[in-house]
């Protein structure tokens, strides 16, 4: 069977500080299961994940075999984590009404290759983008590469209010029963959900007047453990407040995404605080989620548990609409007008 579908195509790779709502064409094209090669489905997309490393993937300047993936190159479909039914199929694992999580194109009917097919979804499909990469994520980031134990006694997450960042804040709150969980976000509201529903002790906002007071406030004692999202001056604080062997997980950089190669202004970290990096011997270690991809099932029984157990509270933003409004959700994304995981739920 042949099935027309609309795509978004990048127009060319984009550079620091665009409306990234212009930087995609929407095409028409047909898809057919003719067109099916062994262990691959043809697919109708369901949900789409909108992640601050999208914008990475589409950045013009990425250093040429630099970066953890392919880039996005001019004419070449936009990618995404989501979830999507099988329609057709040449995959002996998968069959026709199967919901699978995978990688896919922000198009309306696709073309999936197995390598890109990661697991069947075995619960609420809209979970299944939560509790995937992103749950992951957050799971060893904070356990695996931040060795986060019940001993630490602070840790503080930026970009808490974050689908990452809020998984973080529970782990270490209602699994790990971390003292002092210390969330970083940038609104009051979103500050509130934290302390409210992912186990936060402490909020702040980063936007207010005196942040910086409020944060040397909440960390009389110093950090254990800094999980960043954020990078920049978040980042730069949190350097100057870790303890004697202090571990720092650099997760993201959203703050920066958007100005990699901005010339002048503060958008790393300063000598000051790099200097106490040397003095208290922290060590800083970044990742990439696919380095544990032997441990997925592992992560997702885990985390699947967990939820059902009540200890984590899968924090979705879910905007249902047709795909020629998906761009609009990565512009939603930077301006930090979500709350929780953002998915687009299309409607074809």
């Amino acid at each position: 069977m042949s099935y027309t579908t609309k795509q978004w195509m990048l127009k060319e790779p984009t550079g620091d500080n665009i409306d990234v709502t212009k930087a995609f064409n929407l095409i028409t094209k047909q898809v057919s299961a003719r067109d099916l090669k062994e262990g691959e489905v043809l697919a109708k997309t369901v949900y789409i994940s909108h992640d601050p490393a999208q914008r990475c993937w589409i950045h013009r300047n990425n250093v040429e075999g630099r970066l953890y993936r392919t880039p996005i190159g001019a004419g070449e479909p936009m990618e995404a984590f989501g979830v999507a039914e099988v329609l057709e199929t040449r995959n002996k694992s998968y069959k026709t009404g199967d919901l699978i999580v995978a990688t896919v194109h922000w198009t309306e009917y696709g073309i999936i290759t197995p390598d890109n097919i990661y697991f069947k979804s075995f619960g609420d499909a809209a979970d299944m983008v939560t509790l995937g990469l992103t749950g992951m994520t957050a799971y060893f980031g904070l356990l695996n590469v931040g060795a986060a134990t019940p001993k630490d006694s602070t840790i503080v997450v930026s970009a808490a209010a974050s689908s990452t960042g809020a998984i973080v804040c529970q782990i270490a709150k209602n699994v790990l029963g971390i003292k002092n969980v210390i969330g970083i976000a940038g609104s009051d509201a979103k500050c509130a959900m934290l302390t409210r529903d992912a186990g936060c002790d402490i909020a702040l906002n980063y936007k207010s007047p005196t942040f910086r007071q409020e944060f040397e406030a909440a960390t009389p004692n110093d950090i254990d453990l800094y999980f960043d999202n954020v990078g920049g001056e978040v980042t730069d604080m949190a350097l100057l407040r870790m303890k004697d062997r202090g571990r720092v997980v650099v997760c993201g950089a959203i703050s920066i995404y958007d100005r990699i190669h901005e010339k002048g202004g503060n958008v790393g970290i300063s000598r000051a605080s790099w200097l106490q990096v040397i003095c208290h011997q922290v060590k800083i270690e970044g990742f990439i989620i696919f380095q544990f991809a032997d441990q997925f099932p592992r992560a997702l029984g885990d985390l699947a548990t967990w939820t059902q157990e009540g200890k984590l509270k899968l924090m979705k933003d879910i905007i249902q609409t047709d795909i020629t409004e998906v761009p609009k959700g990565m512009s939603t994304l930077f301006k930090g007008e979500n709350n929780g995981k953002l998915i687009t739920q299309l409607k074809v």
